[in-house]
């Protein structure tokens, strides 16, 4: 997921002023604001590493708040001399830095930050919010964080749903009702006299809103109180309208606009240099000399490779005689060559090598396919084919798969430094070949060819090698990551068939289902309406069906997915609307968007190795992954994809609970370990210790909580989160974790050592020796250092399944070469297989013996296999 910083510029600018002693250039202009601000933005970006940030300033006074109320921020004092000019300075520094900054006549840099965040969520992306103000508390969402200043802008605290409701008891979208209550004396904002913050929140403690407290007067304690609130109404409501930030800023805005972006050198340094930032341009140098090496190394690395030593090696050209030579002199000399590539536009599924790069020895060439000599090209593609030939590529799978086009099978492979980096820091998302050579030489610009950017990363192999085996990472690239991208390769090549007319039926059947439970919904309101427009449909709900309001967004009533469950039970439309919602997302990103995708019968899924930090593989184009299948027809939409091959069946083998037997392994529990080895329902037997039954006395309710209990803690559930899913009380989710805690003290045990372990050594690893550094633990905010405690809970498990599913695939892969069977997809924990009926036994017994056996755990490893026509009509194999 894409993230997304947000900087208030005129909140951090003020504290930055007020936190910092005075200081100047030697001419005299002040700058503590440019020191502050700098060595925050560069923390952040060393910390957080975004993909997008932006900084929103006050470009005038708020003209759209002081027409509503001409004594808004009427009572701030006259900005500082020392401080006005640094504002301009300021942004010269950020221009100079490449960092993009916005502001618009008449409103608020608030007003700014929310339109960027509502434009950013509506993309999917993580927002982070660094500001002093409370009021962007409004903004917290599930992909919205606020990082709020504490002590100058050194300290932050960090505000999602759960922390501002442990702090405040409110949800986001009532901090306007707070204001409006009580005022804010910063911006002038009257609110109700004689209304603290303490009054303002148990208001709102018991009526939810501004609104239902002033029309429910007589109801509230207190007769003083009560006639506040009568007569200072309008001015309660006028309060709550001052502290609602706007989300529809006049401000034509791109956020691809705001990408991050290196900055050229020479102009920052001349830039630090006139304001005299030296201790700015210390961090910067430190940063760029480290670039983005990871941080927490255990062992020293090797100093970067800077400009001065990093520069393209000459570009020699060849005939066809001497083509033919060198060729041969690379096979003899045995040392590594390090191989470029540009290939035609489109799919990589259908490219084709359009011009090669090669690097060896210090020199470099070029070699343009279409135009090479047909003896040339021979040689070249026996080279490659040679398994004793060593190569270094920036990226394998992709070359394996465009070769694979041409009927050239890649082997010899030796260093992937895509591949490398990402075991490095796993946590990086972009691993293109000129982000592998600014690892050691940090803005380096792009390639101006093939054959440089392969002398280029030849010169920066060596790094990566010394760092792999520093960290002990050299057999998991080796054995694991590369060779399973050769698998994917084929895979990917092979497909998987989709029946298309069956596809098209089953989205007519869709879209009549969604006409029919349309009518149903227009029937129920008495009326038709867009049901796409969430106001619209907030009307219907709360005004029209008079349902009781769970939360208000800054537009209006909130009409997302968690509210609406709230109220599935309150009326017969909500459970209409919500299935409504479903189905229409599966017909738009699932139906119509595999329509799209269908090429020759098959479709083929990309599958990516550097995307997630825990190693899972993901899928994209399209995401054969996530298909929703705890909705029947997301079970049903699995009914279209069958084997490729004519007449042949599908064969799915899933591992059972493989991340509750990792933690079984980890934790040494003596309950837990037991359950899998007796091979018994391991949450009924959860539930059975939890709630203190038989087994066989475990109801279906019993077994959903303990299910939930289980695979949760996992993933470093809170007693908060657990709550949330189950929707029960906080006080019974809380029970059923210490209950499970007291049966279960190695899982207890295991949890707090890992974290432990964490914190000491800043990392955690998988069985397979996977690495994960984690900066949050070390973090000054207790809510980052909570989630890092999550994270070294959560990643050694689900790591290790990933490990482990990797070297099932390969085993499997190299198992089936001598049948008529392949691999065609890998989804969570299920390896699904198109094989010929006759040796389909055969075949799932080499699959479940492979996958069983693939790393040896203390407890067993099961497998379950089913066999069908297609991926939906399945049933279980009895091997």
């Amino acid at each position: 997921m894409p993230k997304i910083l947000i900087l208030d510029g005129n909140s951090l600018a003020n504290r930055a002023f007020y936190a910092l002693p005075m200081l100047t250039t030697t001419d005299g202009k002040p700058t503590n604001v440019l020191h502050g601000f700098m060595t925050m933005l560069l923390r952040l970006l060393a910390e957080q590493k975004p993909d997008y940030w932006v900084v929103a300033f006050d470009k005038t006074k708020a003209t759209v708040r002081i027409e509503q109320y001409a004594e808004y921020k009427g009572t701030r004092k006259e900005t500082p001399e020392a401080l006005k000019p640094q504002f301009d300075y300021l942004k010269e520094v950020l221009t100079a830095f490449a960092v993009p900054y916005i502001e618009c006549a008449g409103y608020e840099g608030d007003d700014l930050i929310a339109t960027v965040t509502t434009l950013a969520e509506v993309r999917d992306w993580e927002v982070q919010i660094y500001t002093g103000d409370r009021d962007a508390l409004q903004l917290i969402s599930p992909k919205t964080t606020v990082f709020l200043t504490r002590k100058g802008i050194s300290e932050v605290d960090a505000y999602n749903e759960e922390a501002l409701y442990e702090k405040y008891k409110l949800r986001p979208a009532q901090v306007i009702d707070l204001k409006g209550l009580m005022g804010d004396a910063s911006d002038n904002i009257p609110g109700v006299p004689g209304v603290g913050e303490k009054t303002a929140l148990k208001l709102l403690g018991e009526f939810e809103t501004i609104e239902n407290v002033l029309t429910n007067i007589e109801k509230v304690s207190g007769k003083k109180l009560q006639e506040k609130l009568s007569t200072y109404t309008n001015q309660a409501l006028l309060s709550k309208k001052l502290a609602t930030m706007l989300h529809e800023v006049p401000l034509e805005m791109d956020l691809d606009t705001f990408i991050y972006k290196r900055p050229e050198e020479t102009t920052f340094a001349a830039i630090l240099d006139k304001y005299t930032l030296k201790s700015v341009a210390r961090i910067w140098q430190q940063h760029h000399a480290e670039g983005t090496k990871p941080k927490n190394q255990t062992s020293g690395v090797e100093k970067a490779v800077t400009n001065d030593t990093l520069t393209p090696w000459l570009v020699k050209t060849l005939g066809t005689k001497e083509w033919l030579q060198q060729i041969e002199d690379w096979r003899k000399a045995k040392a590594p060559v390090t191989l470029a590539y540009r290939i035609t536009p489109g799919n990589p599924h259908w490219s084709q090598i359009r011009e090669w790069g090669i690097a060896a020895q210090g020199e470099s060439f070029s070699l343009i396919w279409e135009e090479a000599d047909s003896s040339v090209k021979r040689d070249w593609i026996s080279f490659l084919e040679d398994p004793d030939a060593s190569k270094v590529v920036g990226e394998g799978k992709t070359l394996y798969s465009v070769l694979l086009n041409e009927d050239i099978t890649l082997r010899g492979v030796s260093l992937d430094l895509s591949l490398a980096a990402y075991l490095i820091n796993p946590t990086h998302n972009k691993f293109e070949a000129v982000e592998l050579v600014r690892e050691y030489a940090p803005g380096y610009p792009d390639f101006g060819s093939t054959a440089e950017e392969a002398s280029l990363l030849a010169q920066v192999s060596s790094r990566y090698t010394e760092t792999l085996n520093e960290l002990g990472l050299v057999a998991l690239l080796h054995e694991v990551e590369e060779p399973v991208s050769m698998v994917l390769a084929q895979i990917e090549r092979v497909g998987i068939g989709v029946d298309a007319k069956q596809l098209e039926t089953f989205g007519q059947e869709l879209t009549w289902e969604l006409q029919h439970l349309e009518q149903e919904i227009y029937a129920l309101a008495g009326e038709t309406f867009n049901l796409n427009s969430p106001h619209q449909l907030g009307h219907i709900l709360f005004e029209a069906l008079g349902l009781p309001p769970v939360k208000k967004t800054k537009t209006g009533y909130s009409t997302d997915a968690e509210t609406l469950e709230e109220l599935r039970l309150s009326h017969p439309i909500v459970d209409n609307v919500l299935n409504y919602r479903q189905l229409s997302k599966l017909m738009s990103t699932y139906v119509n968007g595999l329509l799209g995708q269908i090429r020759e019968g098959k479709i083929h899924t990309t599958f990516q190795q550097t995307v997630t930090a825990t190693g899972r593989l993901s899928s994209t184009e399209p995401n054969l992954q996530n298909i929703p299948i705890r909705l029947e027809q997301g079970r049903l939409l699995r009914k279209v994809f069958q084997a490729p091959h004519k007449d042949w069946v599908l064969l799915s083998a899933d591992y059972s609970q493989i991340e509750l037997r990792i933690l079984a392994h980890y934790s040494k529990d003596e309950v837990l370990s037991e359950s899998f080895a007796l091979n018994q329902d391991v949450h009924t037997r959860t539930a059975s210790e939890v709630f203190g039954v038989p087994m066989d006395q475990v109801t279906k309710d019993m077994r959903r909580k303990a299910k939930a209990v289980n695979f949760g803690l996992v993933y470093g559930l809170t007693e908060f989160g657990l709550s949330r899913d189950l929707g029960i009380p906080r006080k019974e989710s809380k029970y059923y974790i210490e209950k499970y805690f007291e049966r279960y003290a190695g899982v207890k045990r295991y949890l707090a050592e890992i974290v432990l372990q964490a914190k000491e050594y800043g990392e955690v690893r998988t069985l397979m020796n996977r690495l994960r550094r984690i900066p949050e633990l070390r973090h000054p905010n207790r809510n980052q250092r909570q989630f890092g405690e999550r994270i070294a809970m959560n990643t050694p498990i689900q790591g290790t399944a990933a490990d482990i599913m990797k070297l099932a695939m390969l085993n499997v892969a190299q198992a089936l070469e001598p049948y008529q069977a392949d691999v065609l997809l890998q989804v969570h924990d299920e390896l699904v297989v198109q094989v010929a009926p006759a040796e389909l036994e055969r075949v799932a017994k080499i699959v479940q013996e492979e996958m069983e056996n693939a790393f040896p755990l203390s407890v067993p490893l099961t497998v379950d296999c089913k066999t069908g026509p297609n991926w939906y009509e399945m049933m279980s194999l009895v091997l």
